[in-house]
């Protein structure tokens, strides 16, 4: 892997990140912001996928330039039914027609692996993912979806204090009318936010956004669904982490657990709100 870094001058502070990608690479700014928005940019050491963003006087900017042999995906798990990684935050789960961005899928097919997604994480959720390698592990894995069997652990941050340290939120989700049901543990209180663990039962679309931004303590840096026109915390995603999975193994029929630790920037965020 090799890296190209920039340490931003005073006249460019404020410009977009894009632009600068695209001036110190002498690229056309819409392959600058792909380049971003695909994962291949650092600022000041954290992984940034929004063209827009706004860099300051003294940011070093890094660009990577990735072998075709080396990949941005971590394999945790593998074997001839499945595949477990970590997902950076950043990169779409699957190409829905046109959409921009890092494909996970299309990545672990470029690696040599005979891949069908079985489930998705947000573009920018982080976090541990299962692939199914076969058709049989496909159905089989689904079905446990659809059945609300696969166990999942999520850590977020969200804006404000919750009522209860332990607790359920259950009922129709207001924008599409779904029931849905998570649990949810306090972890700690920080500075005008919560640090959560949660145990989401059901598998809506933004389920866990929108539920938390439905009952006023929306996920920190949810650009979709807060409500609030100036954010009190800024981040540069939404602080909402894929912490664990637990599956039945669809050729072992045993019960199967993977990690993902918490990353970087969703760490920062922690020690800067403690």
């Amino acid at each position: 892997m090799n890296k190209k870094i920039f340490t931003i001058p005073p006249e460019l502070n404020g410009k977009r990140l894009d632009y600068i990608i695209g001036l110190f690479m002498d690229l056309p700014r819409k392959d600058a912001k792909k380049i971003v928005e695909d994962g291949f940019v650092l600022v000041n050491n954290l992984r940034v996928t929004f063209p827009s963003r706004k860099v300051k006087k003294g940011d070093k900017v890094i660009l990577i330039e990735i072998e075709k042999s080396e990949s941005v995906l971590k394999i945790l798990y593998e074997d001839r039914s499945v595949i477990v990684i970590d997902k950076p935050p950043g990169l779409i789960t699957q190409r829905i027609n046109s959409e921009a961005g890092y494909a996970v899928d299309e990545e672990l097919r470029r690696m040599g692996k005979n891949i069908y997604p079985v489930h998705r994480l947000d573009r920018e959720t982080s976090g541990v993912m299962v692939f199914a390698c076969n058709t049989n592990a496909r159905d089989f894995l689904m079905n446990e979806f659809r059945s609300h069997r696969v166990k999942k652990i999520y850590i977020g941050v969200v804006e404000g204090k919750l009522d209860k340290d332990k607790g359920v939120l259950r009922g129709k989700i207001q924008k599409t009318k779904e029931y849905a049901e998570t649990y949810y543990e306090v972890l700690k209180e920080l500075k005008g936010a919560t640090l959560l663990k949660l145990f989401p039962r059901t598998g809506r679309t933004h389920q866990l956004r929108l539920q938390f931004a439905q009952i006023g303590n929306p996920i920190v840096g949810d650009k979709k669904y807060y409500k609030i026109k100036k954010p009190v915390i800024l981040f540069e995603r939404q602080a909402l982490h894929s912490y664990a999975i637990e599956f039945i193994h669809p050729e072992k029929k045993e019960w199967m657990r993977f990690t993902a630790p918490i990353p970087l920037d969703l760490k920062r965020l922690i020690e800067r709100l403690t």
